[in-house]
């Protein structure tokens, strides 16, 4: 089959119009396929040439037609094996502008050739892929899945991530490219028929059903004891095991998140598995970082990084077809508002060791619920937003008869948008917590801010004494001699009661992102707590002292 098909192309470089040896170039990788003999080399001998003839514009539409065709045919055939190949045939049918790959591809080139390596390369064991955010990093991945998947449908493989709700995405997404008639996986593997699937499971089956499913999609916390295994050749898919920079700081978090990947993911491996690993490097000793140097060297130990910015031209290594990546400018900006050490992490792939952290999380006492009683205190302190993306900052802390000396954040404001929106939020939230004081600083435009709040407070009918306070010392060193006692008094969320891009995640984001030791792009949020810290550990009590009778 090789000699026919060279044979047929110098044929067709002799004679380029000639549509029928197109026909027969064709015909003779299709008969690769049916003969289980498909060679890669051959496959794109042929395409290179009906790509040229397509692109030449000598063809008539009738023959135009027949090319196509023929490309059709030999991508399809070519993307059993192939994994570009497999991306492109997939979209065939789509639009241009919203397909997945194609708009991608010249700029993803390396992690295709990483993906190819890992899934064909005998000796590939392991692969870590590390890329900033939103830039396809996961669906590229998710269809390489379903490559892998229809390559080898008897195969059991495993997909985990830090949540359910984020393996749940993955499920639906190797779902939708195995099932909607607008990709083509039917047409390139035939025999990989979807037999069983369960929602509730996040699990499927192709081919026949068996012991374990094909792709069981679980977060890293679930249960997967007897229920998986990741079998010989099989994929074990790590996605985002960190959830968040906050996760990353603790090393409580971390070393649990290990011992649950090792002991729920890890084990459930046969011989010959392989791993897939793919996040945001947070801290060097996240999973992707321990399993790395545990394996550091070896063979089948392969690691992708592509940064944000490219380190010779400075240019957006992700700035896709048709507006759907990031400009340089795009990230440029972003690294000149995000700490140092977070745009490491989320955009050069490049975990460090942040020194100097004043908060650690460990460090915070935390709580899963509010005490079943009424607060005996409530009180707010407002770090008002100055200009540009400056944040205003406000906790809200409430004390109870139950449990003395005990402040607990029960509430928190963290926003960058323009002050008119940010003024409404603080003044609603201070009316629904049942603020009794709120503290403004008065520096800059805060003793304006404050007047106003007080004003759409009396008209919201909410009794709040609204206090204003000048701070004249640097705000690293208030923070720092504030710091013993947020530790000991204050009591926060526990993770698990907030998301990340809520203001109260924001708020602990900046809490415990900030540093003494490095750039603080955004020091808000502790800085607020420090204004809390004065106004309660100064606040004088009042004392009921017996007296004799003056008459």
């Amino acid at each position: 089959m090789p000699k026919l098909v060279e044979s047929i192309c110098a044929y067709i470089d002799a004679n380029p119009r000639d549509v029928g040896a197109y026909v027969d170039a064709a015909s003779a990788i299709a008969q690769s396929r049916e003969d289980g003999a498909i060679d890669h080399s051959d496959n794109q001998m042929v395409l290179s040439r009906l790509q040229d003839a397509i692109r030449c514009g000598w063809a008539s539409l009738q023959q135009l037609e027949s090319l196509g065709d023929c490309y059709r045919t030999v991508i399809t055939v070519d993307a059993r094996v192939d994994f570009d190949s497999f991306a492109q045939a997939m979209e065939l049918d789509r639009d241009p502008k919203s397909r997945l790959w194609l708009p991608r591809r010249s700029k993803l080139w390396r992690l295709y050739k990483e993906l190819q390596w890992f899934e064909t390369n005998p000796k590939a064991e392991f692969l870590s892929v590390s890329m900033p955010p939103r830039t396809a990093k996961s669906s590229t991945c998710c269809m390489a899945m379903a490559w892998h998947s229809g390559r080898d449908p008897l195969h059991s493989n495993l997909v985990v991530a830090h949540s359910d709700a984020l393996t749940d995405h993955f499920y639906n997404q190797v779902l939708e490219f195995i099932t909607d008639p607008r990709y083509r996986f039917s047409e390139i593997f035939p025999e990989a028929k979807l037999v069983e699937k369960s929602a509730e499971y996040e699990s499927l089956t192709l081919g026949e059903r068996r012991s374990y499913p094909s792709i069981t999609c679980r977060s890293i916390s679930g249960t997967l004891t007897g229920a998986v295994e990741v079998g010989e050749g099989g994929w074990l898919y790590a996605d985002d095991l960190v959830k968040d920079i906050e996760e990353a700081r603790s090393p409580v978090r971390l070393e649990k998140k290990w011992a649950n990947y090792v002991n729920q993911c890890y084990d459930r491996r046969k011989t010959g598995a392989k791993q897939l690993m793919v996040g945001t490097r947070w801290d060097v000793n996240d999973p992707i970082g321990r399993m790395s140097r545990l394996h550091e060297g070896e063979e089948g130990f392969h690691t992708l990084v592509i940064p944000a910015l490219d380190p010779d031209t400075g240019e957006s290594n992700f700035e896709y077809e048709y507006g759907v990546g990031f400009s340089t400018e795009y990230y440029i900006d972003m690294k000149r508002t995000t700490d140092s050490a977070t745009y490491a992490a989320k955009y050069d792939g490049d975990p460090i060791v942040r020194e100097g952290q004043l908060f650690p999380p460990d460090s915070l006492e935390r709580y899963l619920s509010l005490p079943d009683e009424a607060p005996t205190r409530t009180v707010a302190v407002v770090d008002t937003k100055g200009v540009g993306t400056d944040y205003c900052a406000m906790p809200v802390a409430m004390q109870f008869a139950s449990v003395p000396g005990k402040w607990f954040i029960a509430d928190a404001l963290c926003d960058n948008s323009v002050p008119k929106v940010v003024n409404r939020r603080v003044a609603s939230m201070i009316a629904s917590d049942g603020v009794q004081v709120a503290r403004f600083e008065s520096n800059s435009a805060g003793g304006t801010v404050a007047d106003s709040i007080q004003k759409a407070l009396t008209d919201m009918g909410a009794l709040c004494s609204v206090q204003k306070k000048y701070t004249m010392s640097n705000k690293e060193t208030r923070i720092l001699a504030a710091s013993p006692w947020i530790i000991n008094n204050c009591v926060f969320r526990d993770p698990s009661l907030y998301e990340t891009n809520s203001d109260y995640g924001r708020f602990m984001s900046q809490v415990t992102g900030f540093s003494l030791d490095s750039k603080n792009a955004h020091d808000d949020a502790p800085d607020a707590l420090s204004m809390l810290a004065d106004m309660l550990s100064k606040s004088v009590k009042a004392k009921a002292v017996p007296v004799k009778r003056p008459f």
